[in-house]
């Protein structure tokens, strides 16, 4: 039993609503049951204290030192690691990428460069107290500074 309803055939509309279904199906999985949380990959954090310096030489990565990127240094993370930052004093937090060994000083955690340290705001002071997470593949390349 086929009949016309303006160039539709019946079995076309059921077949339009079939595929208008698993279209609005596939929008609800995307939505509301792959949520982003669910994505998101696990991450592990220190709590410790950040300076900040503007060298212009070559860092241990072996590119030069650029005051005006998102860069830091760190002890033991992997040259290339992005680093989530947080400023404790102020909660402003940015991401930043490891191009540089230090710092040296036993109380720091991480080195920023003066763009990150303006970004988080603590150019004044030199010095605040930070939390840095990276994903839990580097979780072994940090030590102490629990939270």
């Amino acid at each position: 039993m086929s009949w016309n309803t303006k160039g539709l055939t019946h079995s076309g509309s059921r077949i339009y609503a079939l595929l208008l279904l698993i279209a609005t199906m596939l929008i609800v999985l995307f939505a509301f049951v792959l949520t982003p949380q669910q994505i998101q990959v696990s991450r592990t954090a220190q709590c410790g204290e950040a300076s900040w310096y503007a060298l212009h030489s070559k860092t241990a990565s072996g590119e030069m030192m650029d005051p005006r990127k998102f860069t830091a240094a760190h002890l033991t993370l992997p040259m290339g690691t992005n680093v989530h930052v947080t400023n404790l004093r102020n909660g402003k937090t940015l991401t930043v990428r490891v191009n540089d060994r230090g710092p040296y000083a036993k109380s720091r955690l991480i080195d920023l460069s003066r763009a990150a340290a303006a970004e988080l705001d603590f150019l004044n002071s030199g010095v605040t107290q930070v939390r840095i997470s990276v994903s839990s593949e580097f979780s072994h390349y940090m030590n102490g500074h629990s939270c």
